[in-house]
């Protein structure tokens, strides 16, 4: 059995996955913005810890998809109060094991070992932008905080996550499908030109649009007592769809069927196209967004999905937060078709999505 508590992160993404008893293993995965940490994300946690404040809350896993603000400010804000227990010599507030986290210096490296460091000053100078700032600080803060608190980095992989990556949890089957390599090679080039010009705005470009982070999402399939779930970060549709072929887990024979499609980049327009929808199905597909900051899910996003199933398909479309106008374009694609609409009611910390039964 899967759980999975896909938090109200209002424009980004942050969620937990529960395998195993339900007292059992819990990874959480991304934090979304920096305000969803003291807002939903820190009481969600109190909640796995022991009765009456005895045991902290434990996480097998925190998984950091990517840095973008909307993924990793929440996680930035976890690790500073566990650093700052630990300066204070009290016990910390939560239980990690492990932090699965990709730099994108250290992808840069993978390929071309030097190359970063020979970049960094740049990135530095880079980092004044207010969209390279964020991400690069913030990539820093959780290297740092993770080092000081001993955290065991991006085991059992033994490396940054990049495709083909498998790993075993506790009866949880983790393969990674992306980035791939060609993504990385997308990382190198821009850093070999960002040092052969001198130029910080070859980087500060890449991160103000989004393409640096974005390249380096991590993309999850995780699979358990035989249920399945696609985890895609921001990833761009077309690297997902080539990871899964890389890895043999896509033909053109026919579509991949998953339990459960977390949409990449909250269902923007920009990162799929309608055959994304045509070669992955499943039978719960969740749009992490709040429709405010970003227009997010696009209406052709939500048109490719439904009109890549037949009418008479059964499956959920879920929406982390009320989002007038994508519930308004869901409802007229749902005349005459037999998909449900489910939607995090106001109330409620998290919107909650079982896989499977229980033995």
């Amino acid at each position: 059995m899967l759980t999975f508590d896909f938090l109200d992160a209002r424009h980004g993404d942050c969620f937990l996955v529960h395998w195993g008893s339900p007292d059992g293993r819990v990874m959480l995965v991304d934090g979304g913005p920096g305000g969803v940490y003291r807002a939903t994300l820190r009481g969600r946690l109190r909640r796995l810890g022991g009765p009456d404040g005895g045991d902290p809350p434990h996480l097998d896993v925190v998984c950091l998809s990517h840095v973008d603000d909307d993924h990793a400010g929440g996680l930035v804000r976890l690790f500073r109060d566990m650093r700052q227990a630990q300066q204070d010599g009290d016990a910390l507030p939560y239980a990690v094991d492990a932090l699965w986290f990709n730099s994108v210096e250290e992808l840069v490296d993978r390929r071309a070992p030097g190359l970063s460091a020979s970049v960094r000053p740049l990135l530095e100078r880079a980092a004044t932008d207010a969209a390279v700032g964020a991400s690069y600080h913030q990539g820093r803060d959780i290297r740092n905080a993770a080092t000081a608190l001993h955290l065991e980095g991006n085991t059992p992989f033994g490396g940054p996550l990049t495709e083909g990556a498998e790993a075993v949890l506790d009866g949880l089957d983790v393969t990674v499908v992306a980035p791939d390599e060609e993504a990385l090679e997308e990382l190198e080039e821009r850093w070999r030109k960002a040092k052969q010009r001198g130029d910080p705005d070859v980087i500060t470009a890449g991160y103000t649009d989004g393409s640096v982070p974005n390249l380096s999402s991590i993309v999850l399939l995780l699979r358990h007592a035989g249920r399945t779930a696609l985890l895609t970060g921001d990833a761009r549709g077309d690297r997902v769809l080539s990871g899964l072929r890389a890895l043999g887990l896509l033909d053109d024979s026919e579509p991949l069927h998953v339990d459960l499609l977390k949409l990449p980049h909250h269902g923007s327009d920009r990162n799929v196209e309608a055959g994304f929808f045509e070669q992955v199905r499943a039978d719960h597909y969740v749009i992490s967004a709040d429709g405010v900051r970003h227009h997010h899910p696009s209406e052709d996003t939500l048109r490719w999905l439904v009109e890549s199933r037949a009418p008479d398909d059964a499956y959920v479309v879920h929406l982390t937060n009320p989002i007038p106008f994508a519930e308004e374009e869901l409802a007229r694609l749902r005349e005459g078709r037999a998909f449900g609409i489910d939607v995090r009611a106001p109330a409620e910390q998290a919107l909650l999505i079982t896989i499977g039964e229980p033995p």
